[in-house]
């Protein structure tokens, strides 16, 4: 039997019980524990995972590795149990030291492995000694590599005198150290290339050291640790510039920036525990602009970061005027100009400046150039952030043609997440729900749910998200327990990850509210849209659509308890909050004015009622058409209204 033979013998269809075998001196326990929990735990980036190599399709985890936790007996041979666990490893990975290369049983697991594997699945670790030292007069006592190793085995089984001249990963801090000696582990482990492992665990350091910065930002409490952490990224990344030397010196740049920036913060004149996330993020605006003006990449790539971290904290006039006043730079800066001009997109839809934010769009793109194939990542979020809106200026059949761009560039992209992916279809299934579609909805957004809770796993705000979207189409098909059930799941959720002020937030108490009084839980209902408001008011700091909307099923509520004034007051403000943001008239101005000839029904004012609900189907009419499925149904609710001559007795207000 050829040791491919044996090895096909002792794995099903194929496939190894074991990802890797270590082997080891009991002299290096601690390392093998600790590596063991490295290779187990790390997380293969996702657009690699299923990418077919050498050593077969990349697997999401390099799971289960096997590690023999008990020192071996004085004499015979190997147990049944390592022995079966050898020949069921894909790899085996040699811990070196001067005592793993005395000792006789990592010398026998060798051996064992190579006699079923051959010689290529063998990967090594240095941790102490010299490699090949036995080869030097006087300095035999520090070869780490076991005889094993360093020869190749024979065709019968029988080590030969060929050397193997194994490539052996260092940890030692003076080699490769501890983080490159895993990665090049990995790509052994894999079959991927070095430098992708690199680059992508670059990239996801820089990210994870901007989410830090963020959180820093907010908390103010660990100004201190992330100096230290920013610096180290900094340090590691200088240690692999021949691999990834471009994010690495965008790992440099954006360290020194944001430690500098922590370093304005004088402890002789400010508290630091006081001192506002809104002097943190202008003081990095400044700084970028006056600083950085020699690297405008650099620039652009910190300035969209602080235009989202302005975003999310609802600071949108602050991001506006940040992006706007370093135009300049953004023009010189390429793609990472693209990518700040797409977070610009972004605060202008959610000031409701649906034009302005359209061109900035299309400014992205122009700095994107002209091949479609270039910068396929960015050029899905510029679709993506069209396709959004487009949705806020209900242009269906648009906003739909641009979700299934931004779908077809991320397919095409070698670095998009499923994450990615989910984001599109989610906001894709919301604008074909908004259409009426609501079958095609579901299935969108279903497949969005799936991705995020793969991706990201089950309490993630992006699964929150995933489950509101559900709710809303489930709202809109008219099936109110299903709505329920799903808005719940997203509100704890998001309860569980955000502050209690955040406007994500508040955009699903207003569908909690909506769905509560299309049950007719009309406390509940009332409750949930109060929240929704006050969230809304104190992040916007001025007129925004989202007030209205929720406003208007306030109305709605107060009209219901008689209190008619107090209600079409509420829809006044709606409609100053819809002024405001969409300049013109807009589907929700129609929707309004029918909502409007609801309370005026509900209090005996029937001829004004009719007057409003002419006017509202007007708007709906010339905005989304005649035949769109949301100006039908309100069409429906107009007939519903008593007709002329018919009073009903007012009840207060």
């Amino acid at each position: 039997m050829t040791p491919d033979d044996a090895d096909s013998h002792d794995r099903q269809d194929g496939a190894y019980a074991y990802r890797a075998f270590i082997s080891y001196s009991h002299k290096d326990k601690d390392l093998a524990q600790r590596l063991h929990r490295e290779v187990e735990s790390y997380r293969i980036p996702s657009k690699l995972i299923g990418r077919q190599t050498g050593v077969g399709k990349v697997p999401r985890r390099l799971r289960p590795i096997f590690r023999d936790r008990e020192e071996l007996p004085a004499s015979g041979d190997l147990t049944a149990e390592l022995s079966g666990a050898l020949r069921q490893s894909m790899f085996l990975v040699v811990i070196c030291s001067p005592a793993a290369a005395r000792s006789r049983w990592v010398n026998e697991e060798i051996l064992q492995f190579k006699r079923v594997h051959g010689d290529a699945r063998v990967l090594a670790i240095v941790a102490d000694g010299e490699p090949n030292a036995t080869d030097i007069p006087g300095r035999d006592h520090l070869e780490c590599f076991p005889r094993a190793l360093r020869y190749r085995i024979g065709a019968d089984g029988v080590l030969s005198d060929i050397p193997a001249e194994p490539i052996a990963a260092d940890v030692r801090r003076e080699a490769d150290g501890p983080r490159l000696a895993v990665q090049k582990l990995i790509a052994g482990l894999t079959g991927l290339k070095l430098d992708e492992l690199v680059q992508r665990d670059t990239q996801r350091r820089i990210a994870q050291m901007t989410t830090i910065a963020a959180g820093a930002v907010v908390g103010m409490v660990v100004t201190g640790g992330l100096a230290f952490y920013a610096n180290s990224l900094r340090i590691e990344a200088n240690a692999q510039r021949t691999i990834a030397q471009h994010e690495a010196a965008a790992a440099r740049a954006a360290s020194d920036y944001l430690v500098g920036t922590f370093e304005l913060s004088n402890p002789a004149t400010e508290n630091p525990r006081t001192i506002t996330a809104l002097t943190i993020l202008g003081r990095s605006a400044d700084r970028a602009r006056r600083e950085l003006a020699g690297q405008p990449a650099i620039q652009a790539r910190l300035l969209a970061t602080l235009g989202r971290a302005y975003n999310n904290l609802g600071l949108l006039n602050e991001a506006r005027t940040a992006f706007e006043q370093a135009m300049p730079v953004i023009n010189r800066s390429g793609p990472d100009g693209a990518e700040a001009m797409l977070v610009l997109a972004t605060t202008y839809e959610k000031q409701g400046l649906l034009e302005k934010g359209l061109g900035a769009v299309r400014h992205a793109e122009a700095l994107l150039g002209p091949d479609p194939k270039a910068n396929a990542s960015l050029r899905a979020q510029a679709a993506l952030t069209e396709g959004r809106i487009l949705t806020s200026a209900s242009k269906v059949k648009e906003g739909v043609a641009a979700f299934d761009r931004a779908l077809a560039y991320y397919r095409a992209a070698d670095d998009a997440s499923e994450g990615a992916l989910a984001t599109v279809l989610n906001n894709r299934g919301l604008l074909l729900s908004d259409d009426g579609q609501f079958a095609a909805a579901e299935a969108s957004l279903k497949e969005s749910l799936d991705l995020f809770s793969k991706e990201l796993g089950p309490n993630h705000l992006y699964t929150g998200k995933a489950w509101f979207a559900l709710a809303q189409n489930a709202f809109n098909a008219g099936d109110l327990p299903t709505a329920r059930a799903h808005i719940a799941n997203a509100l704890r959720i998001e309860r569980g990850v955000l502050d209690a002020d955040n406007p994500i937030l508040a955009d699903t108490l207003s569908m909690q509210g909506q769905i509560y009084q299309g049950l007719g839980q009309m406390a509940e209902a009332e409750r949930s849209l109060r929240e929704a408001v006050s969230i809304y008011r104190e992040a916007f700091d001025g007129p925004h659509y989202l007030i209205g909307i929720a406003e208007v099923y306030l109305a709605l509520i107060e009209s219901q308890r008689g209190a008619t004034a107090q209600a079409l007051a509420t829809l006044d403000d709606a409609k100053r909050n819809y002024d405001a943001s969409y300049g013109k008239l807009h589907p929700n101005h129609g929707d309004l004015l029918v909502n409007r000839a609801k309370v005026l029904a509900r209090a005996g004012r029937i001829e004004q009622a009719r007057a409003d609900c002419a006017a509202g189907m007007t708007i709906l009419r010339d905005t989304l058409g005649a035949d769109a499925s949301f100006t039908k149904q309100m069409a429906g609710e107009c007939r519903g209204l008593a007709p002329a001559g018919q009073t009903r007795v007012a009840t207060g207000g």
